[in-house]
């Protein structure tokens, strides 16, 4: 086998543009996809027909069996992921052209994730984050921010927002970007991310105390 096909090859990433020009682009293509969902209006949710594993791409239903691959989007709506990056490209790119929308996606090896310069920061090897939901799910990312984003959105962050809560002082969630390294999370809805995994676990901690959700959150 000629060693250049042994060679592993470039992770796919999807890069979105929303229509006042802010970019989503993940280093996960499930964040990248269900944040785009997330910013579209829920009453287009109905019209959206696409499946995936035999099942609706969206629903008010957590499918029971296939819950690892169902994600928290908002108002009580869920988002099948189970799916390669090339399928979730062709899904966004069928919606975009069903209602016309103003959005641009991607899908390419050579994009910078949004999330990449706060990995860069590191001076050393980070700790990992281990977030075990009351109903036996995890959320458990590549690293502490895909982690604590999974929570964010498997809790659903107009949830957090309802309930004002704050971490060193501020707002956990907003409704504009109000400050650096705030990653948008919905809608109009904006995370406070703290820059290190300890911080990022007592956020997490204090969430879990305020909304009574039994979360068991570790640093591994």
């Amino acid at each position: 086998m000629d060693e250049n096909l042994r060679q592993r090859a470039k992770k796919k990433l999807l890069r979105v543009t929303l229509p006042d020009g802010s970019v989503i682009c993940h280093k996960s293509t499930t964040m990248t996809f269900v944040e785009a969902l997330a910013n579209l209006d829920t009453s287009l949710y109905d019209s959206i027909s696409l499946e995936n594993s035999h099942e609706p791409l969206l629903s008010k239903t957590a499918y029971s069996g296939n819950e690892e691959y169902v994600k928290s989007l908002c108002n009580g709506w869920f988002v099948n992921v189970n799916s390669d990056s090339d399928k979730k490209f062709r899904q966004l790119l069928v919606i975009i052209r069903q209602f016309n929308l103003n959005m641009q996606v991607e899908i390419g090896t050579d994009f910078i994730a949004s999330d990449v310069k706060v990995v860069q920061k590191k001076k050393k090897r980070d700790s990992k984050l281990l977030v075990k939901f009351s109903n036996g799910e995890y959320a458990a990312g590549e690293n502490p921010i895909d982690t604590l984003l999974d929570t964010i959105w498997q809790i659903g962050p107009e949830n957090i927002k309802r309930k004002e809560l704050s971490f060193m002082n501020k707002p956990i969630i907003t409704t504009m970007k109000k400050y650096n390294g705030q990653v948008q999370v919905g809608q109009d809805l904006w995370l406070t991310v703290p820059s290190q995994t300890k911080e990022k676990y007592k956020m997490l901690r204090i969430i879990d105390a305020m909304m009574k959700l039994k979360l068991e959150v570790s640093i591994i």
